[in-house]
């Protein structure tokens, strides 16, 4: 469609257009024209911006959709049971379906694809397996690859999300706990995977050590990849069970304990590698009704290890069904 345009030289089409965003006169809807030399911006009136004034013909923007839901051709009766959120982890995304959805996988993993451009590969997610956490994945569409890139607070993450667990939903709780971190602490991060908790850490707060424990070789090795290419130093990495191998690491000034469904079967290990005063970052998925009593049950395992828990305080990270949540308590073991 014509429109009048402000005719700027390419160097001073950003703060032109700025300019004319603030006066209320941009055009929008139409898609900016240039040349070798020239940008030309719609604008709805005339303005003296010491630039020439033209009239142009400017291609019309397409709204982009949003909500694959939107795109995808199902029985009515279905449209309600469509996935209404996914994971995007760089260009690969996982989406949980309910079994009446699946025979649509495919055509829900395109639609996907096309408001997600940076997605490459659509995988239907059927739940974490028992052994290294890892997801039951199958690709659903795109290309035939689960190894990605995943970015977040400025940091790289690589990972095969078929062969290791991350979970782009803890990206603002890993921001929380690395601020608490104070410079020269001793962390323990018990349950690595491939290292957010403790590359963020390592990265942002100066710790003299942060010990990254995992069962998961294939955790481990993309652990060291993503040392790399984040530029850290101070992350060991450790291949074994925590129980076995937080007693041998010496006392620590703060224990991560990211392990949801069975944290607590750990809480003797962690409290007993804790210096007096230090900072345990607990994690568990429970129902609502029972965080009282969660607290209670760990104020009582320090006693039974000699010790006096305080609360510093309790968080919850996310919901995970309309009766549970998932919880963080940072607690203090004097």
């Amino acid at each position: 469609m014509d429109s009048l345009c402000v005719v700027v030289p390419k160097k001073k089409a950003e703060p032109v257009r700025k300019r004319l965003l603030e006066k209320g006169i941009l055009r929008k809807g139409l898609q900016v024209r240039s040349d070798a030399k020239s940008v030309y911006l719609p604008i709805t009136q005339r303005v003296d911006l010491c630039y020439p004034i033209e009239t142009m013909s400017f291609d019309e923007l397409q709204e982009q959709v949003k909500d694959y839901r939107l795109l995808v051709d199902v029985p009515d009766g279905l449209r309600s049971k469509l996935p209404s959120s996914y994971d995007v982890l760089g260009s690969v995304a996982l989406v949980k379906m309910s079994e009446e959805v699946l025979p649509y996988a495919g055509q829900i993993g395109k639609a996907i694809m096309t408001v997600q451009s940076a997605v490459r590969t659509v995988c239907v997610d059927s739940g974490v397996k028992e052994e290294y956490r890892t997801r039951d994945l199958r690709v659903v569409a795109g290309d035939d690859t689960t190894e990605t890139t995943h970015r977040e607070y400025g940091l790289v993450f690589k990972m095969d999300v078929r062969n290791v667990f991350f979970s782009p939903r803890l990206a603002t709780e890993r921001d929380i706990v690395a601020k608490q971190v104070q410079p020269g602490e001793v962390v323990v991060d018990m349950f690595a995977g491939i290292g957010p908790f403790s590359i963020m850490i390592a990265r942002t707060r100066q710790p003299k050590a942060v010990y990254a424990v995992d069962t998961n070789p294939e955790a481990i090795r993309y652990m060291r990849e993503n040392m790399a290419l984040n530029k850290v130093t101070t992350v060991i990495p450790v291949l074994g069970d925590a129980r076995e191998e937080v007693p041998k690491l010496g006392p620590a000034d703060r224990i991560i304990m990211n392990l949801p469904h069975n944290a607590r079967d750990f809480l003797p290990e962690a409290i007993g590698a804790l210096r007096p005063g230090g900072v345990v970052h607990f994690y568990e998925i429970m129902e609502d009704s029972e965080l009282d009593a969660r607290f209670g049950m760990i104020a009582d395992e320090a006693v039974r290890r000699g010790r006096v828990m305080k609360e510093l305080g309790r968080r919850k990270v996310k919901s995970y069904s309309p009766t549970m949540s998932f919880y963080a308590f940072d607690l203090s073991f004097l």
